[in-house]
């Protein structure tokens, strides 16, 4: 227990998870090989040909529905206007949200799961409040895609963002190999700070490291885990600007998936 405390006040707001003696889990950029904007690549091979006759209601390639939704908020009646596929994929499982059609419920939900009753969010998007666009984009396999933009009552822009594959443009990848194959973590980033779900990943392609950054800082609980797969411990962070500093191992196990410390249990004592 007293070696479990001394670990404790050791832990700092960047956490290192150590793989044969090596730490995979860095911020700082010159100890990482290479990067590149998240899924670059892939977001070339999504853009829509040159100036060919487009087939009614098919987006990148593939056949959706129209769907409508008309709700109200006070005096207001909104409308969505979208389309949607009857069978999804996840093209992206790292993403930090997916967007499907509740038809029980008759509303748009976020989820990063496939989920019963309900259709992929797939093609353009709009919602107005009476006439007026208040938001548009596209969604391709339920992850927002490309240009979304907001505006006010009064038509005036009030954001635009870019996305690829469920990602803000802004986010950065890391890979363990020249060739960009194996993936070695992902940095969600959006108007120049982390913002988002944090992954780090082992060279043999296991996740490594999950959390979540809000405004550059990591906050609620961090999982590390082993190469294995099996959880190695679990790290809580304080969601405050005033203890940034303070964080806390909550649980540890070992190699073979035994628990070795459980804070509530140490404090308790």
């Amino acid at each position: 227990m007293i070696k479990h405390a001394i670990t404790i006040s050791l832990v700092t707001i960047f956490i290192q998870f150590n793989i044969s003696g090596q730490d995979i889990f860095r911020i700082n950029t010159d100890t990482i090989s290479s990067y590149d904007l998240l899924y670059r690549e892939a977001e070339d091979t999504l853009m829509i040909g040159k100036k060919k006759k487009k087939k009614k209601n098919v987006f990148f390639g593939i056949k959706s529905k129209r769907g409508f939704i008309r709700s109200t908020r006070g005096r207001n009646i909104i409308y969505e206007n979208f389309y949607y596929i009857k069978n999804p994929e996840i093209k992206n499982r790292y993403a930090q949200e997916i967007f499907f059609y509740d038809k029980k419920k008759k509303k748009i939900v976020k989820t990063k799961e496939i989920i019963d009753d309900a259709v992929m969010m797939h093609g353009p998007y709009k919602k107005r409040v009476g006439d007026q666009i208040i938001e548009e984009g596209i969604f391709y396999y339920g992850l927002k895609h490309d240009r979304w933009l907001r505006y006010n009552s009064s038509d005036i822009l009030q954001n635009k963002e870019f996305f690829s594959l469920g990602w803000y443009n802004e986010s950065v990848r890391f890979f363990w190999d020249s060739e960009k194959e194996k993936l070695k973590e992902i940095i969600p980033k959006r108007f120049g700070e982390k913002q988002g779900i944090y992954y780090a990943f082992h060279n043999n392609g296991k996740l490594a490291a999950r959390g979540e950054y809000a405004f550059n800082y990591p906050v609620g609980t961090w999982t590390e885990f082993y190469s294995s797969g099996k959880k190695k411990r679990e790290i809580k962070f304080v969601d405050s600007d005033l203890n940034l500093n303070k964080s806390f191992i909550t649980r540890e196990w070992n190699i073979n998936g035994k628990l070795i410390y459980d804070r509530a249990l140490f404090i308790k004592k």
